[in-house]
């Protein structure tokens, strides 16, 4: 797509992040004479009607579940339109970078954040998550590609594009797998209902790489870790960070359970005991259980592929997988 310089009264100042089917500028509001993030989105140039839908579809759901949402942790809304066939967010601009990137170039957890840090950050994140679980809106792409820090270290949660509103569909079924590979829930890789559950899931993803700097479930390919998710129980974080009180077992246990009724009833829970933990308390160890035996996973045509290829940077419009539903 050409560059454009403005849409609507917003001015383009400069690229800021780039996807597949459309980009992210740094614009300016005269009006308003304040700094923007502006998402944008075209189609026109995709021969496939079903994948151009798919495409603009997300792009309006993601604009329809940010404006239920006034949270300091959530990126803001300001403004959405569309103009000679090019679809815009206008969005707050925070000032930083993703979390992934903070994971990436990490050598050494503790030289980085502070275990302090980690769990405000974290309880942020789930502040966040509470919030829009209440509103009836499901992120379901949790990761750190989608987690913004501003200079100050201050969590913003961003891209709704794959959110689902629970409001509208209470059932939260559908024909698409969505979400990425390595943070997605055991039922988000099996095609099951999506709850809140399902975000806390991937908050617990994020709150394990935040304490040891690994990932609870690691392979050498989507498959493999789609069924280490399924099947494995991870290691215990105070084994690879003696530092770590048992009492973060106990919360990573809980959050990563195999069965969405085992884990935490929603965010709220799930931070005070996080908050707990920090203050040196016990938390009951809940038991692991199994996987379901009923789940299958299909082997899929990129099941050989790097499970983090599809995400390409905090504002890519296509850091998702769409993937033909697993049969229950």
């Amino acid at each position: 797509m050409n560059e454009p310089t403005q849409f609507g009264r917003y001015q383009m100042v400069r690229v800021l992040g780039r996807g597949a089917m459309g980009l992210v500028y740094e614009g300016f509001d005269p009006r308003l004479e304040r700094k923007v993030a502006i998402k944008v989105i075209s189609t026109a140039a995709l021969a496939d009607s079903e994948l151009r839908a798919s495409y603009s579809s997300r792009f309006v759901q993601e604009a329809q579940a940010v404006a239920r949402l006034n949270h300091p942790h959530i990126v803001g809304l300001y403004d959405f339109g569309e103009e000679d066939g090019v679809a815009y967010m206008v969005m707050e601009l925070v000032r930083g970078e993703e979390l992934a990137a903070y994971f990436d170039m990490s050598q050494d957890f503790h030289l980085d954040f502070t275990l302090e840090d980690a769990v405000r950050m974290t309880c942020e994140l789930l502040e966040a998550l509470g919030y829009a679980h209440l509103h009836g809106v499901i992120h379901r792409d949790v990761k750190p590609a989608n987690v913004m820090l501003s200079h100050d270290l201050r969590v913003k949660l961003t891209d709704f594009g794959v959110a689902r509103m629970a409001a509208v569909s209470p059932d939260q079924t559908g024909a698409e797998m969505v979400g990425t590979p390595s943070f997605m829930s055991p039922e988000q890789i099996t095609g099951q209902a999506v709850g809140p559950q399902s975000d806390l899931f991937a908050a617990g993803i994020i709150l394990y790489q935040f304490l040891t700097n690994e990932r609870p479930f690691r392979g050498s390919g989507v498959f493999a870790v789609q069924q280490k998710i399924l099947y494995d129980q991870p290691v215990p974080p105070s084994v690879l960070n003696p530092l770590l009180s048992p009492a973060f077992d106990s919360v990573l246990m809980r959050a990563l359970a195999k069965r969405p009724e085992e884990r935490y009833p929603d965010a709220a829970a799930f931070r005070e005991d996080l908050r707990r933990a920090l203050n040196g308390e016990s938390i009951e160890r809940p038991a692991p259980s199994p996987a379901a035996p009923v789940w299958r996973l299909a082997a899929a045509a990129s099941i050989d592929a790097d499970p983090d290829a599809t995400r390409l940077g905090a504002h890519d419009l296509d850091a998702t997988v769409l993937a033909p539903r697993v049969p229950s």
